[in-house]
């Protein structure tokens, strides 16, 4: 698969040799699409994309794929 094929997170995950996974934690979502884990955690932070805090957790925030997927489509196709 080439870089022009990837057209979901999962499969740029893939692609980079990331193994499939229900839910990802923040660094690898930051990895995978290139930027720093901060800019996730802004994006969290601000509502614009979805999360899982295990119970009893402070920390740890972890990220479905198609919650990714959501997020990238919103950024790119949303309202202006």
């Amino acid at each position: 698969m080439d870089d022009t094929t990837a057209t979901t997170f999962a499969e740029m995950a893939e692609h980079i040799g990331i193994k499939p996974r229900l839910l990802y934690p923040v660094k690898t979502v930051a990895q995978v699409l290139g930027v720093e884990p901060s800019t996730i955690y802004d994006e969290i932070s601000a509502g614009r994309m979805r999360y899982h805090l295990p119970p009893g957790r402070r920390q740890g925030r972890m990220v479905r794929p198609e919650w990714v997927d959501e997020w990238i489509e919103e950024g790119t196709h949303g309202t202006l």
